[in-house]
């Protein structure tokens, strides 16, 4: 072999210099970023910025500490309400906080994301998500909804994850794929969901000869992420106390329930009488429409395959559903059977992978648990949340 020329070689040390200098600096970096996450993580808690939906760096800083409680779910977390949960624990009455992950239109396959990005740092954990029972009350959901709440890094995540079997993997893609235009203009995870969904020995073949620069694609991803958060931090960092305020009380649900009445938002109550008039004149045209879609609804697979990447990860989730109010039922025409069918097949799924499910059916004819039809909880209807939260951070729900 010849040797190269001095000159050559002089070059080639200064370009290994210079990538060793780089990769020190950025480690540097990483370090920095994560002891600010570690520092900031309880005064970020209640936001809802970009960087911790669509992140994973501070989801897996919270899921780390023991005093907070991750709670995954759409629109109801948040919209403005008295007593909702992040504002309720805000002080840490009981000795935790809530820190909610979530946004209007974000569904099952979303949150799997988002989960599956976290990946082993939830093995353990208790973790709730917050079911909206109109997801499964249409057929499919609106493609914009996903596309509005997609991650390219989670989604980069779950495709080359090493903690999700590859069975589980493959129906994921097959979901994924039905929205390509989150992933037209990245090529390493459309390449990566066709393979798995594809599922042939060629695809798996393919998939390994991709596979490190998935690795790569993870890895840029992740500093991507830390640096993102840690500079929004500093971007908040004149207003942000690392230190918030803990007032340690006795919690008398008794009595917190009892006055839960007084919470009912009258005008709310009204607003869903007077839909309920206008529905009645269109003749409940939708009931027969309204019952294939409860059967057929796609949720019925994304929540499954939220349950199985749950179970492969070793989280311990709790899911609390809404009630599907009696209002609700005369809003579409519907007989109760229709929220039967949908309490069973809920109840059976979360019974099959032995997680702990509330929906608190015994407030099905409570017209003041909810403010509206878009499964919004009043603030009476997020005190009792917020029991079935106390009393799961504090081990009081386990498999029912």
């Amino acid at each position: 072999m010849q040797t190269p020329p001095p000159h050559a070689r002089l070059h080639l040390s200064a370009a290994g210099l210079a990538s060793l200098i780089a990769v020190a600096v950025i480690g540097a970096g990483l370090v920095w970023c994560q002891r600010l996450e570690e520092r900031f993580i309880h005064a970020i808690a209640p936001e809802f910025t970009e960087e911790k939906l669509q992140g994973a760096a501070l989801q897996k800083e919270a899921f780390e500490q023991s005093d907070l409680l991750v709670m995954y779910g759409s629109s109801e977390l948040a919209k403005e309400m008295p007593n909702n949960a992040s504002q309720f624990f805000a002080d840490y009455p009981t000795g935790f906080r809530v820190f909610p992950v979530g946004k209007p239109g974000t569904a099952s396959l979303n949150i799997l994301q988002k989960v599956a990005a976290v990946g082993d740092t939830i093995h353990g954990r208790k973790v709730a998500f917050s079911i909206s029972p109109g997801w499964f009350f249409s057929e499919s959901v609106d493609p914009s909804y996903y596309e509005g709440n997609f991650s390219i890094m989670q989604g980069v995540e779950l495709a080359y994850s090493t903690h999700l079997s590859w069975d589980l993997r493959r129906d994921i893609a097959r979901r994924m794929l039905q929205y390509p235009k989150t992933i037209d203009d990245h090529w390493i995870l459309s390449f990566a969901l066709d393979r798995l969904a594809g599922d042939t020995v060629p695809d798996r073949a393919l998939y390994a000869v991709i596979r490190p620069l998935g690795a790569l694609a993870q890895v840029v991803g992740r500093t991507q992420d830390h640096f993102e958060s840690a500079l929004h931090i500093l971007d908040e960092d004149a207003r942000l106390n690392p230190d918030p305020k803990r007032g340690l009380r006795a919690m008398n649900w008794n009595e917190i329930l009892k006055k839960a009445a007084q919470f009912a938002n009258a005008t709310s109550v009204q607003a869903k009488n007077n839909e309920v008039v206008r529905r009645r004149k269109q003749k409940n045209t939708r009931r027969d429409g309204f019952l294939k879609a409860i059967a057929s609804a796609q949720e019925w697979t994304d929540i499954e395959l939220l349950m199985r990447t749950f179970y492969e990860l070793g989280a311990k989730p709790l899911f609390l559903s809404m009630p599907v109010e009696d209002i609700r039922l005369e809003v579409y025409g519907l007989q109760p059977s229709a929220r039967t069918a949908y309490l069973d097949r809920l109840t059976q799924l979360a019974d099959h992978y032995d997680f702990p499910h509330l929906d608190f059916r015994e407030h099905q004819s409570d017209t003041g648990f909810l403010i509206d039809f878009q499964d919004h909880l009043s603030a009476q209807g997020w005190l009792f949340y917020n029991k079935a939260l106390d009393d799961f951070f504090h081990g009081r729900i386990s498999s029912l």
